[in-house]
């Protein structure tokens, strides 16, 4: 392991043409929020305006777990903040309301105010893809360049490729009991993330168009091209039946506009030959570990229409609900399991490669 600091390879990410990079969780006390403020930080000594929206409510003074102090978001002159109004009026930044977006939360409706004294703030924002498109896209016209988006696994829209144009996983001691789970845990979550792209551009134009009509849909090779045979069902776990039926005939792909369930993904092994699974992209993956890889394990292959750029991962050795490890320790393990992508502890500012 070799001990790099890792703002060049934060800058590199920042000055990139994306517009936004989405900071996701695994957990609660995995280090997001340190994640979060570190790039908060260096964009600031880089001169970089920076663009703040949650896909939730986060910024909380206390866990609701632990009852100990949370990491709170510091919020530096110039930068833009999309949250609650509610929220706005509490923070210890000084901030100017520029933009009512009229989009509601439960603490009330997003504003988007620039900051004019530095200081602490707490983002609350929307859960949907659209609201968060809105916020990313009014802040990134006024000159905020990255938009940086506070997310959670459990927050799926977070880590959408409509909405972020990269991510980075925080994970850590909290996410399992043991080492071995962790490091398991946090592997899997990866692959889910970095699932491919559907390569086959004809496959691909006739899946977008049956996404947009329904919410599953099995592609039959025709000649050179591919028809559409459109499921509809209520919700997406009544799909199962009509697909196992479908697939049973000649085909190629099933195409799924909403999420990948076990038990869609049961019905399907009992198939002689398990289909290519089409998703829209990788936050629709509602499956356990064993599942998914049974799947793959039998010949299926699943791919995705936009795919989610994974950047980095970052690691916090300890977990105050439970057992920590030692920093160095964790990173070379944890990095090792995830090689070769690139694995940080922020606090010691290292990175394992």
């Amino acid at each position: 392991m070799s001990v790099l600091v890792p703002e060049k390879y934060f800058d590199l990410i920042c000055s990139r043409a994306t517009t936004a990079i989405a900071i996701v969780g695994m957990t609660k006390n995995v280090g997001k929020t340190v994640t979060l403020n570190y790039l908060i930080r260096h964009c600031a000594q880089a001169g970089r305006v920076t663009g703040l929206v949650s896909a939730g409510y986060d910024g909380e003074r206390f866990d609701r777990l632990t009852l100990k102090d949370k990491p709170r978001i510091y919020a530096p002159a110039g930068s833009f903040v999309a949250t609650a109004k509610a929220c706005l009026d509490a923070a210890g930044a000084v901030m100017e309301p520029l933009y009512r977006s009229r989009i509601s939360t439960p603490l009330g409706e997003v504003w988007i105010a620039v900051v004019k004294e530095a200081g602490l703030v707490e983002l609350a924002g929307p859960g949907s893809v659209s609201g968060l498109k809105i916020l990313i896209e009014w802040m990134s016209a006024q000159g905020a360049h990255p938009v940086l988006i506070d997310g959670a696994i459990n927050r799926q829209a977070s880590a959408s490729p409509l909405v972020a144009g990269e991510v980075i996983l925080a994970s850590g001691a909290a996410v399992a009991a043991t080492l071995d789970d962790v490091i398991r845990k946090t592997l899997y979550r990866c692959i889910l993330l970095e699932t491919p792209a559907l390569e086959d551009k004809r496959m691909e134009r006739k899946a977008r168009e049956a996404i947009c009509s329904a919410g599953a849909a099995v592609l039959h090779p025709s000649g050179s091209d591919w028809k559409v045979e459109l499921l509809s069902a209520p919700i997406p776990l009544m799909t199962g039946a009509g697909l196992k039926v479908r697939c049973e005939q000649e085909m190629s792909a099933v195409v799924l506009g909403g999420a990948l369930v076990d038990k869609l993904l049961i019905d399907l092994l009992a198939l002689p030959s398990p289909p290519l699974l089409v998703l829209r992209d990788a936050t629709r993956f509602f499956v356990s570990a064993e599942l998914f890889y049974r799947y793959l394990n039998s010949g299926g292959v699943i791919r995705v229409l936009d795919p989610i750029k994974l950047c980095a991962v970052t690691l916090n050795p300890t977990d105050p609900l439970g057992k920590g490890y030692p920093p160095q320790e964790f990173l070379k393990l944890v990095g090792e399991a995830l090689a070769p992508r690139p694995v940080f502890d922020l606090i010691l500012k290292n990175k394992f490669s």
